[in-house]
């Protein structure tokens, strides 16, 4: 039996590093989040937006954007902690979710990979494999949302960038699912 992948780990997928299965990855992930009731139709449309991109580009200058953008720009890093906290508080974050991942079995070296457990692409594999409700309502809500505020914002000056889409869809899902939760 196949286990239906959720919508925030196929969003996660949007966001790692790209491979030859990416255009596989965007269209499966504009039917879920299509197929779904109540996600502003936006989403849908910038992720329409992101796959028609990915027709335009071959896939070493998207490996090239992506590092560029994500890896190299820190305006732009996925580590939300980033933008929300200096220093000592995002360390001390940094522990606090790392913590959370390992008392909820999340397992969190298989998703992340050398990368820092504020990283959203490691977060989205989090709640979208999470069944605690309580918990991944809280840690949007206290953490998840705050940091797409801030990336969305910064993307908002770099509307050009292949990415603005992907950073969009997922900043509406993910703010539509605080607010309903509210």
């Amino acid at each position: 039996m196949v286990m239906e992948k959720s919508l925030y780990t196929q969003l996660a997928g949007l966001l790692e590093y790209p491979k030859e299965d990416i255009k596989l990855k965007a269209e499966e992930c504009v039917k879920t989040l299509a197929s779904l009731p109540g996600h502003p139709a936006e989403s849908v449309e910038e992720l329409k937006k992101f796959q028609k991109d990915l027709e335009e580009i071959p896939l070493d200058d998207l490996q090239g954007v992506y590092s560029y953008t994500f890896e190299l720009t820190s305006d732009f890093t996925l580590d939300m902690g980033y933008h929300i906290y200096d220093g000592f508080k995002r360390a001390s974050k940094l522990s606090a979710i790392k913590s959370m991942y390992n008392e909820n079995g999340f397992p969190f070296d298989a998703f992340a990979k050398g990368e820092l457990p504020d990283h959203l692409p490691v977060m989205l594999h989090f709640l979208g494999l999470i069944k605690d409700e309580a918990l991944k309502k809280d840690f949007r809500e206290s953490f998840v949302i705050m940091g797409m505020e801030k990336l969305y914002k910064n993307f908002e000056r770099n509307k050009k960038s292949i990415y603005f889409h992907v950073i969009s869809a997922i900043y509406r899902v993910i703010e539509k699912d605080v607010k309903e939760a509210k």
